[in-house]
């Protein structure tokens, strides 16, 4: 999938008819990078504590700080998650938008999983 389609993402959420240009370049720039990411490398933490703050979830921002097998990272990762999902069904009539909202629901459900992972193996 390209990810250069992402930019019609942020027409197409709900409440994203009031981001400003640099908001919108800032979200893009987000997930562009988080393609270049590994699963469970700190730099994913950031960009995941980054997407949490522009949806407004300050408390899941802060809990994206804890390591990946923490309960706490799960919490807010799980957070996150619905709140893409939430955005996704806000974009159901735009196919790329959704395809976009698609990519990063499955990553946030990779490092859920790779999250439980390690803490299933201490």
């Amino acid at each position: 999938m390209k990810f250069g389609r992402l930019a019609a993402v942020l027409l197409l959420v709900g409440h994203s008819l009031a981001w400003s240009m640099p908001q919108k370049i800032g979200i893009y720039t987000m997930i562009q990078k988080l393609t270049e990411q590994k699963v469970g490398s700190a730099e994913e933490h950031v960009i995941y504590a980054k997407l949490a703050i522009f949806f407004g979830d300050m408390r899941s921002s802060a809990k994206l700080s804890h390591s990946l097998d923490s309960p706490q990272f799960r919490d807010a990762l799980f957070s996150l998650l619905t709140t893409v999902s939430s955005a996704k069904v806000e974009a159901v009539n735009d196919p790329a938008g959704v395809d976009n909202l698609d990519y990063l629901i499955g990553r946030i459900r990779k490092t859920y999983g790779e999250s439980l992972r390690q803490f299933w193996s201490h």
